[in-house]
């Protein structure tokens, strides 16, 4: 990349060189935003470092967007979350924490069809869509950080329904606000 700056009044001129794609790009977003494309690439370069400064991965970036655009997630303010986990604790049904195995179970299955076999793989995407913090003590063993402690008996029966239609052989114990995960060999 070839890069040349020169001073004009309170903006510096950039020269950059881009590939044919690049600019195609640029030019049907500065169309559709009715913006130049010097102002295009300042509000690009402002909004990356945005990303960059909250410590999120630009890369993970696409996949939230997917996970949001979707229709099968949703995102839900945390003081609702623990309002709605604290009542399923309470009072939730045997037939609920069913439910929520298999819904661990369909995810389970969508990562089969996916190829998704390997627990680190599986545990970096449900931690993009923000299920816990997971951190990979070893090879067989992870610690999972839930963001509420009134979540774990969710998280827990969510995970047994994935182990079990993944066949993943694992002995999930509980913490204040984590879940331990040792895979048994």
């Amino acid at each position: 990349m070839k890069i040349h700056i020169m001073e004009v009044s309170k903006m510096k001129r950039l020269t950059v060189s881009l590939d044919d794609e690049t600019i195609r790009k640029l030019e049907i977003l500065a169309k559709k935003d009715n913006r130049s494309l010097s102002e295009l690439v300042r509000v690009a370069v402002t909004s990356y470092y945005e990303i960059v400064q909250k410590e999120t991965k630009p890369e993970h970036f696409g996949e939230f967007l997917d996970l949001l655009t979707s229709r099968e997630h949703v995102a839900v303010d945390l003081g609702l979350w623990v309002a709605i986990t604290d009542e399923l604790n309470e009072r939730a049904s045997d037939n609920f924490w069913n439910l929520v195995r298999k819904v661990g179970e369909e995810y389970g299955i969508q990562f089969k069809e996916r190829g998704i076999k390997n627990l680190s793989e599986m545990f970096r995407l449900l931690e993009l869509e923000n299920w816990a913090k997971v951190k990979e003590i070893s090879e067989n063993i992870y610690t999972l950080i839930l963001v509420g402690r009134n979540e774990t008996k969710l998280v827990r029966s969510f995970l047994e329904g994935l182990f079990n239609a993944l066949n993943i052989d694992a002995e999930i114990s509980e913490g204040l606000r984590k879940l331990f995960v040792k895979l048994r060999k």
